[in-house]
């Protein structure tokens, strides 16, 4: 007995396309945002940021009759080097644009912008993992309440000024709201009901942590930090800006978006009378799990 199949009315069975493309994920874009801006300090021309130090001086007992022994101290500098040039570049044929139900153009403009975005934060967090004398946290493990708190006395001992910032992973964060102090709002002072916010954790400690997908390390490790005022710092030379070009012979649409900028971590000058050292001294790393 004939019978109509699916592969018999096959011209019979349409067929749908989404309206919607199925983007690519994109993770929380955190990390180069929290990052202190220094742009306006280097206005204009330009490639090299210096930072001197200013050291503190000693005191010395005053004899009578003896004159006292001015004091020479010979600073040094940090120098910061803003050359991080980045692009991303599509060629986009007309005839494609043309016969397609969707925005490519548009669609891959998004795109670029997401890119140049995670690379600032990316490069960013290379920076997390930096500080071998103040660390705390064992990686592969979930941070503890004493990590936080001994975090907190590294920033402090060497004069931090508060509000902390800090950064950690998912993972991190979520061992995290297993600590009451950080989900109730007798501690951390929400008074609105709302102990967890969109990728951000209650201040606790004088800090306020957010959480990033992009922290440095590689499953199951992952390094966050917790530092004071301008201990990271970002110059944006040039904004991420978009150009384009139609070329008449190849009938095709070429769109360039770049940006130029660095990110950085200061070292502190240390306090000792005399000294002329400087030291990751308000920076904390957070050794964790991802």
């Amino acid at each position: 007995m004939a019978a109509v199949t699916s592969t018999t009315a096959d011209k019979f069975i349409d067929e749908v396309w989404s309206n919607e493309l199925n983007r690519a994920i994109e993770f929380d874009i955190i990390i180069c945002a929290m990052f202190s801006d220094w742009t306006k300090k280097m206005k204009g021309s330009a490639d090299v940021f210096h930072l001197p130090a200013r050291h503190n001086l000693d005191t010395n007992t005053k004899s009578a009759t003896v004159d006292a022994t001015p004091e020479a101290i010979t600073e040094t500098q940090q120098n910061f080097t803003v050359s991080t040039h980045q692009i991303v570049a599509q060629e986009i044929e007309s005839f494609a644009e043309v016969m397609s139900k969707y925005d490519i153009r548009s669609e891959y403009t998004m795109a670029a912008s997401y890119a140049l975005a995670r690379a600032q934060d990316v490069a960013s967090a290379a920076l997390l993992d930096d500080n071998s004398t103040q660390t705390v946290g064992t990686l592969t493990a979930e941070m503890t309440d004493d990590n936080f708190i001994r975090a907190w006395r590294y920033l402090r001992d060497s004069a931090g000024k508060p509000p902390f910032k800090g950064v950690v992973s998912p993972a991190v964060w979520a061992g995290l709201l297993k600590i009451e102090k950080f989900t109730n709002m007798l501690y951390n002072g929400d008074t609105k009901g709302k102990a967890l916010h969109e990728a951000q954790i209650g201040k606790v400690y004088q800090a306020m942590f957010y959480q990033s997908q992009l922290t440095v390390g590689t499953a199951p490790n992952s390094s966050g930090h917790m530092w004071a005022g301008d201990h990271f710092f970002k110059i944006i030379k040039k904004a991420p800006k978009q150009d384009a070009w139609f070329s008449p012979l190849a009938k095709s649409w070429v769109v360039a978006t770049d940006q130029i900028y660095g990110v950085f971590e200061r070292q502190e000058a240390d306090e000792a009378a005399s000294a002329t050292s400087v030291a990751r001294l308000h920076g904390v790393r957070l050794q964790g799990l991802k």
